[in-house]
């Protein structure tokens, strides 16, 4: 569906009502969803497709995604934590997932920010180099 100029405008606005303190309250998404479904202004479903894409990227950007190839220790745990709440200010969950296809290391993803230091990654940037 393409969204209008105009849709992505109240979208911005209504995002800016949204975040407080910076971060989203989840009970201004409701009210403003639920009111714009009640009164349908023109371009509505673009409006709302817009604003959910707004709050889910500012969602994104305060939780971090941790994979690695193993569980990790308690330890190793605290620090990744204490490092990721020390780059982006405190304002962050922290979420740990498994994933054996890594082979080892760990991939970090903060909203668009990823940080790759699994060893699959690692020969996946030589196999680009070699060619």
């Amino acid at each position: 569906m393409k969204i209008s100029k105009e849709a992505r405008r109240v979208a911005r606005q209504l995002m800016k009502a949204t975040v407080k303190d910076g971060r989203v309250d989840g009970g201004v998404v409701r009210k403003v969803v639920a009111r714009l479904k009640e009164e349908k202004p023109r371009g509505y479903l673009g409006m709302i497709a817009a604003y959910g894409r707004l709050v889910r990227l500012e969602l994104e950007k305060h939780h971090a995604i941790v994979e690695s190839a193993v569980t990790l220790a308690d330890e190793t745990r605290s620090t990744v934590e204490f490092d990721l709440q020390k780059k982006y200010d405190g304002k962050l969950t922290v979420e740990y997932k498994v994933n054996p296809a890594l082979i080892g290391g760990m991939r970090v993803r903060v909203g668009s920010d990823v940080w790759d230091g699994s060893v699959k990654g690692r020969l996946e940037r030589l196999k680009e180099r070699i060619g």
